[in-house]
């Protein structure tokens, strides 16, 4: 067992290079949410099962609202607007007695994470309820990503679609 010098100093050293990692955070991005998801996970020994909840994905058309792509008929009820999701603090709460665990996405565009030839680059990834409450499917945000996780800094608004892109 180790001793409690050799303790602290390992949980010292490992907020320091987690406070590291929060200051060389990746750049904030003008872009906007093409898509939010609501898994439940089930873990059972050597596997995770995925419950699909809630899947709402962009029209890509400045006047045309979100697809819903899936609504899970047991958890209806607890979307009263389903093209723009949102989870109370009971609904939460209900979801994670259900499941292991729930997993909030929001996959988000931008022309700035475009890569070679591409216009535009998305990062599809785990966020918090905060987070997913915060912004609808075509909300305008400035958003960072460390390619796992994503984090939306501010919300403008609808994102004004090029209908020549």
């Amino acid at each position: 067992m180790p001793s409690r010098r050799a303790f602290l100093s390992t949980v010292g050293t490992g907020v320091l290079l987690a406070l590291a990692g929060c200051l060389s955070s990746p750049q904030r991005v003008k872009g906007y949410v093409q898509f939010k998801v609501i898994d439940g996970l089930i873990e059972e020994p050597g596997q995770t099962t995925e419950i699909p909840i809630i899947n709402v994905d962009a029209s890509y058309e400045n006047a045309t609202p979100p697809d819903l792509v899936h609504l899970n008929e047991e958890w209806a009820d607890h979307f009263p607007i389903p093209r723009m999701p949102t989870v109370s603090d009971s609904l939460h709460d209900t979801l994670t007695e259900q499941f292991n665990s729930v997993r909030y996405v929001i996959g988000t565009t931008s022309p700035e994470w475009a890569e070679d030839d591409a216009s535009l680059g998305s990062f599809n990834v785990a966020t918090t309820r905060e987070n997913f409450n915060r912004v609808q499917v075509h909300s305008e945000v400035t958003a960072s990503s460390d390619g796992t996780y994503l984090t939306i800094h501010s919300v403008g608004g609808l994102w004004n679609f090029d209908p020549n892109d």
